[in-house]
């Protein structure tokens, strides 16, 4: 049984094990990019999907050095949310990866980790804000930033390309 943390603990306990599990997250994530990249079948998609993957190179990194912020060594933890999100990425590719709606199934699953990104780096951005650490609070505000950003590329994409793309296709 895990040890229950005290009332003043508890943030720091909560801000760490987010920190193993988006760390665990992101390495998924960039494991799991090159798979993505090969089944997209437009070179725009490809492009941002590669651009992405640098990006979350980036968000290893500093992933790392929030870790060595608080004098902790970077680990991952099993987070079994990001796991299903990126089955279910495998699932659209299997399912629509050979038909012209292909880039818009890959957005579509593609954006669920977005959200889930956004949404974790916004918490622990706020707890490190309430946790006095401000240094910690910038870099996980430039993180979530970066994951809005991403979606909103996949967005413009979607919406200006692939979406109608895929409906015209299958309508013909």
């Amino acid at each position: 049984m895990a040890k229950k943390p005290s009332e003043t603990t508890a943030l720091e306990d909560m801000f760490e094990h987010a920190l193993k599990d988006m760390y665990y997250a992101e390495k998924k994530i960039y494991s799991a990019l090159p798979k993505v990249i090969k089944a997209a079948q437009s070179e725009d998609l490809k492009a941002a999907l590669s651009a992405h993957r640098e990006e979350t190179a980036g968000h290893i990194q500093q992933l790392e050095d929030i870790f060595g912020m608080i004098g902790k060594t970077p680990k991952g933890q099993k987070c079994d949310a990001i796991d299903g999100i990126l089955k279910e990425v495998e699932g659209v590719i299997e399912d629509f990866g050979d038909t012209p709606g292909c880039d818009a199934a890959i957005i579509f699953a593609g954006q669920a980790v977005e959200h889930y990104e956004i949404t974790r780096y916004g918490t622990m951005r706020v707890w490190a804000e309430t946790m006095g650490k401000s240094d910690i609070e910038a870099r996980l505000a430039d993180l979530r930033d970066e994951e809005r950003a991403a979606d909103e590329k996949m967005t413009a994409l979607a919406e200006g390309q692939y979406n109608h793309d895929a409906h015209q296709k299958e309508n013909d």
